[in-house]
């Protein structure tokens, strides 16, 4: 028999094709087994001393975990309470490491050397890149130096009166609402949430509460979509890898919500660097009445070139403060 392609070959037998997945599989094992569990003995010998629920090659402690975010907040509460100072969770490759008590917590946060985010983190960087959450090194020193000023005292205290505001209208919604018995508040406070952090980080005014009332803002729902899927993907070491990550159901979920997100934080952006312009200009002519809040985006924008932000670095930052 002649066969005119390789797949005719392969696929012609199956025990061929078995063979060929085993020894796909088990190079993949080695690669990983090697890599992460055998290549650094010290790390190993470190972590075996630490706490922790008993692990396995390839899974660690995942199997300890629940692939629902909050069933894993549970599991997590429940393991503190069997490992009260320490612990170690192996989730796939990667090493966790657990403390509560807050000296413990002071010397970690307190270091200065300790500048390096871990491999988790890169979890995030899908949605927010490399900004001051998730960056290390050089680079997230930089960014934090310029940002400094934006969490002063005297800006924060500014965003009083926005929170009062907002607060207010809270109320009011709910009490408009209280002719209906029991109802689901959490929408009610995402959506003022929301509108606070537009106006004190974004600069920009939404009337969330009232337009929407027990609705939930899709922006909103987008970044807590968005955050919940990068949460759960820690937990599942067989979406890692970006590539599988991608071509999964919570992959295609997290670009569609993330796609939303990022193209409204990039029309308020240009909007407001438009209304920047139009303000120059009447300045010119005229004075400028009663100053607005100056918001985290305002803030940006007036020191922009000085901070020797780029674009992206915007963008970036813009992201992260929005998103968390």
């Amino acid at each position: 028999m002649i066969y005119n392609r390789a797949s005719d070959l392969i696929f012609s037998n199956g025990l061929v094709t078995l063979f060929l997945l085993v020894l796909i599989i088990m190079a993949l094992a080695a690669y990983v087994h090697v890599k992460y569990y055998v290549y650094d003995k010290r790390f190993m010998d470190l972590a075996s001393r630490i706490p922790g629920p008993r692990w396995y090659p390839f899974i660690g402690t995942a199997y300890v975990f629940d692939r629902d975010v909050k069933e894993n907040m549970k599991n997590i509460v429940q393991l503190t309470t069997v490992y009260p100072n320490v612990s170690r969770h192996w989730i796939g490759p990667l090493l966790y490491i657990c403390i509560q008590d807050p000296k413990d917590i002071e010397k970690v946060l307190s270091n200065n050397s300790l500048i390096w985010k871990s491999d988790a983190y890169d979890f995030l960087k899908t949605n927010l890149g490399n900004g001051l959450l998730t960056g290390s090194g050089e680079e997230w020193k930089r960014h934090r130096k310029v940002l400094r000023p934006t969490f002063s005292f005297q800006i924060l205290e500014n965003y009083l009166s926005v929170f009062n505001d907002r607060y207010r209208i809270l109320s009011e919604v709910l009490e408009s609402e209280m002719d209906k018995g029991i109802i689901d508040a959490y929408p009610y406070l995402l959506n003022c949430i929301n509108d606070v952090m537009f106006e004190t980080l974004l600069s920009t005014e939404r009337n969330e509460q009232v337009q929407l009332k027990g609705s939930t803002s899709y922006f909103a729902h987008c970044v807590v979509e968005a955050a919940t899927i990068c949460v759960s993907r820690m937990f599942k070491p067989w979406l890692y890898s970006d590539t599988m990550f991608a071509l999964s159901p919570e992959g295609r979920h997290n670009e569609k919500y993330k796609a939303f997100a990022l193209n409204l934080i990039k029309e308020v952006i240009a909007r407001k660097r438009h209304e920047r312009k139009l303000e120059q200009k009447r300045a010119k002519n005229e004075e400028i009445g009663d100053k607005k809040v100056v918001g985290f985006l305002d803030y940006i924008l007036d020191h922009f070139e000085e901070m020797n932000f780029s674009d992206e670095d915007l963008m970036t930052e813009t992201s992260t403060i929005a998103a968390t």
